[in-house]
C-alpha cells in the first residue's frame, strides 16, 4: 500500500537526523535525499488535505536542511574551508539538542576526502544490486538513489576525465535502473512482491553492471 511510503520515508528521517545531530553530514545527506524521495511518492496518493498539508510542510523542512548540508559539501569539496556561513546554519527540530555552529559542521566536512564518496558509493550500489537481484525493489530503488546521490557529488570533483568519463557511464546506467524501479512503484502504489512479478521480470536489466564485482568501480 502506498502507506508503506510514508512509513519508510519517516524511518529514513529518522536515520538522517540521527547522522546530522552526530555530525556525519555526508551520511545525513543521502539519508534525507531517500526520506525526500519517499515522501514524494507518498504524497501522489495522499487524499487526506490535512496530512498532505502537514506532510509537505515537513517535506519542505528536510528538503531545506539537505540543500544547506549539500552547499557545504560543495564548498568543502574545493578545500574551502572559510564558506558555508549561513547555509550550515541548522534548522530548530525542537527535540535533537543543539544547532551545529556553522563552523563546525564546515571544519567537518572539509575532513572529508571527496574519494571517500566514491567509496561510500560503491557500498551503496552492491546493496542496491544485491536487493535487485532478490527482487526487494523498495530497498534497492532507496540504495540506488543514495549511490546516485554520492556519485554526483564525487563526479564535482574527480579531475581525471578517463575516470569522469567510466563513473558517469556507471552513473547512467544506475539511474536508469532506478527509474524503471521508480515507475513500477509508481504504477502499483507499492513495490512488487519478494518474488518479482511481471512487471518487474519485463523491466528487469538480465545482465549486472559490468564494473568488476557486485557493483564496484571500473578501474
Amino acid at each position: 500500500m502506498y502507506s508503506n511510503f510514508k512509513a519508510q520515508a519517516i524511518e529514513y528521517v529518522n536515520q538522517a537526523v540521527q547522522e546530522d545531530n552526530a555530525g556525519n553530514y555526508a551520511k545525513a545527506f543521502p539519508l534525507y535525499m531517500n526520506a525526500l524521495e519517499y515522501f514524494k511518492t507518498h504524497l501522489k496518493y495522499e487524499k487526506d488535505p490535512k496530512i498532505k498539508e502537514a506532510i509537505n510542510k515537513k517535506f519542505t523542512e528536510y528538503l531545506h536542511r539537505a540543500e544547506e548540508i549539500r552547499a557545504v559539501m560543495d564548498d568543502s569539496g574545493t578545500g574551502s574551508g572559510s564558506s558555508g556561513g549561513d547555509a550550515a546554519t541548522r534548522p530548530k527540530d525542537g527535540k535533537n539538542g543543539e544547532d551545529p555552529e556553522p563552523s563546525e559542521l564546515t571544519a567537518e566536512l572539509n575532513f572529508v576526502p571527496f574519494s571517500s564518496f566514491k567509496e561510500q558509493a560503491i557500498v551503496y550500489v552492491k546493496l542496491a544490486v544485491q536487493e535487485d537481484n532478490d527482487g526487494n525493489y523498495n530497498k534497492a530503488f532507496s540504495l540506488y538513489m543514495n549511490a546516485l546521490e554520492y556519485f554526483k557529488t564525487y563526479l564535482k570533483y574527480e579531475k581525471n576525465p578517463k575516470i569522469k568519463e567510466a563513473i558517469t557511464m556507471k552513473f547512467n546506467e544506475y539511474l536508469h535502473r532506478a527509474k524503471k524501479i521508480r515507475a513500477m512503484l509508481d504504477e502499483g502504489g507499492s513495490g512488487p512482491s519478494p518474488s518479482g512479478g511481471d512487471a518487474a521480470m519485463a523491466t528487469r536489466d538480465k545482465t549486472k553492471p559490468e564494473d568488476g564485482e557486485d557493483g564496484e568501480d571500473p578501474k
